[in-house]
């Protein structure tokens, strides 16, 4: 197993050789191979969505046999993306052979929904695990985690350069995506520098930035604002942690004629919060759960912590977490049960 966790992107810009070594492995592991499977994380957002779409179009280029494999099928949301109608969700993909399978913006098997799937392929691939998150347990035979980047868009941006790709409109855009969904338009604390720099470089090798903002980040229907205005609505603060919470239930996303997509962006949307540490959106899922998403812009807190504590992970910045059960509010205090 080669393991590289990087939580500094100047180590890159300064010759890591850790970095180095596994950007050549990876890049020899695709030019060796044939076949090629890239796996998305179940409920794909815009990050995970992107670094598939990119790679599954530069291996395209590159003549190259690629399947792009996400659980849950693309939501209208991200469906403009290019090649984005390559994407499928038929679990047969898994009985066949494959000489590569990278894993994309995924702490572990579990979150991605393929755990059980990759049992069935036949063996003798190599797994490659390009992530961003903290929580990351470093599943695959090849695994390039950098905690410090933006999204794992910005980490295959960082590889396409580091191998001189012939760059196209089409992977730009799919990247592009990624990061401006994952950093909430270059504001949220994520972004750095390096993400400005990326998303410039981008631009100019043909990115659609304005499409991609119009599509993703400016794209609310009638229902969705009323599921937001429930959720607002319910603010409220706990004073002893400096935390702002709200909630939705799986009764709001019915009366609301929304889906659960509908909910994606509240936590971000609510860093404009200035009387808070901590931001927590709390929901319920169709298939039994509870699902939080924690929020800060502090650095003095870690949210992974608080989030292991409920079995999840993710960033010092950004976590999250889901719990079996359901949500109940009884003289404005709520439980899960």
């Amino acid at each position: 197993m080669t393991m590289t966790k990087i939580t500094n992107l100047e180590q890159i810009s300064n010759g890591m050789n850790d970095y180095q070594d596994i950007s050549h492995k990876i890049k020899n592991e695709l030019e060796l191979a044939q076949n090629v499977l890239i796996i998305s994380h179940q409920k794909p957002d815009g990050d995970t969505l992107g670094a598939n779409l990119a790679l599954t179009t530069y291996l395209t280029n590159q003549n190259k046999n690629v399947t792009s494999f996400c659980l849950d099928k693309i939501t209208d949301t991200f469906y403009f993306l290019p090649n984005s109608h390559l994407s499928t969700n038929n679990h047969l993909v898994f009985t066949k052979q494959y000489d590569v399978v990278i894993v994309v913006d995924s702490g572990s098997l579990p979150y991605a929904g393929v755990d059980k799937l990759l049992t069935a392929l036949p063996t003798g691939y190599t797994l490659i695990n390009l992530d961003h998150h903290l929580s990351n347990n470093n599943y695959g035979d090849i695994n390039l985690v950098i905690t410090s980047a933006a999204s794992t868009t910005e980490i295959i941006y960082r590889l396409f350069n580091a191998w001189e790709i012939n760059w196209t409109p089409d992977i730009a855009t799919n990247l592009i995506c990624d990061i401006i969904t994952d950093t909430s338009g270059f504001t949220n604390p994520a972004t750095n520098y390096r993400t400005l720099e990326a998303g410039a470089f981008l631009i100019n090798q043909g990115a659609n930035v304005n499409q991609v903002a119009k599509l993703t980040l400016f794209n609310q229907d009638i229902n969705q604002l009323k599921l937001w205005g429930r959720a607002l609505s319910r603010l409220t603060k706990i004073k002893k942690y400096d935390l702002v919470y709200t909630y939705l239930t799986q009764e709001d996303f019915v009366e609301c004629e929304a889906d659960e997509s509908a909910s994606e962006g509240i936590t971000n949307f609510l860093h404009i919060l200035k009387e808070a540490t901590i931001i927590m959106m709390i929901r319920e899922t169709n298939n039994g759960f509870i699902k939080g998403s924690l929020r800060t812009s502090s650095d003095d807190v870690d949210l992974t912590k608080l989030a292991a504590l409920m079995g999840g992970g993710g960033h010092k910045k950004a976590s999250g977490f889901a719990l079996p059960g359901k949500l109940s509010c009884d003289n404005n205090k709520l439980r899960a049960i």
